[in-house]
């Protein structure tokens, strides 16, 4: 089941879906989708005024693949032999873990000085005013919102952390 936004897309898969032999002597409306009261979506106008459907907007439709059960398992089950991951040698493995802890070492570093950065700026809860800053309340939300985003790199450097310790073994 895939999920779609509407558009050209889905009109075209609906088209698809809906549409048979009949489809070409049929008017389609390219640029809307129709629910149907069976549930059903359509594009064909013939069917919209027979079946009283209305219009859908701005909503997504999943469009389930052809009810031929046999044909359905036998694209599955290829697309998983396909797709079906061999044995990874151990060196390329490796290789592998080494660019992922340089890439968390990267960016554990890049969060550890933004931090550094941002305890600076936050100068023990009492950074200095800003000019625009003569309501105090505004002082009081901006030192909230500074507290608030150290708490979140704090988060990212420990979590980045924890990922990097997998990488360690």
């Amino acid at each position: 089941m895939y999920k779609l936004s509407f558009g050209r897309l889905v009109a075209l898969a609906c088209l698809a879906a809906t549409a048979g032999a009949a489809a070409s002597a049929q008017q389609l409306d390219p640029t809307r989708v129709y629910r149907c009261p069976d549930n059903s979506y359509t594009n064909m106008l013939s069917v919209v005024r027979e079946k009283n459907c209305k219009p859908v907007d701005n909503a997504n439709i999943s469009v389930l693949s052809p009810a031929n059960g046999a044909s359905a398992r036998r694209a599955g089950s290829a697309a998983r032999h396909a797709s079906a991951p061999g044995r990874i040698q151990p060196g390329t493995q490796s290789e592998r873990d080494a660019e992922a802890r340089q890439l968390l070492q990267g960016e554990l570093q890049a969060q550890q000085s933004r931090l550094a950065q941002q305890m600076q700026e936050y100068n023990n809860g009492n950074p200095p005013r800003l000019g625009n800053e003569r309501n105090y309340q505004k002082y009081l939300d901006r030192v909230q919102a500074m507290k608030q985003q150290i708490e979140l790199t704090q988060a990212n450097i420990d979590s980045l952390q924890r990922e990097l310790q997998h990488y360690s073994h």
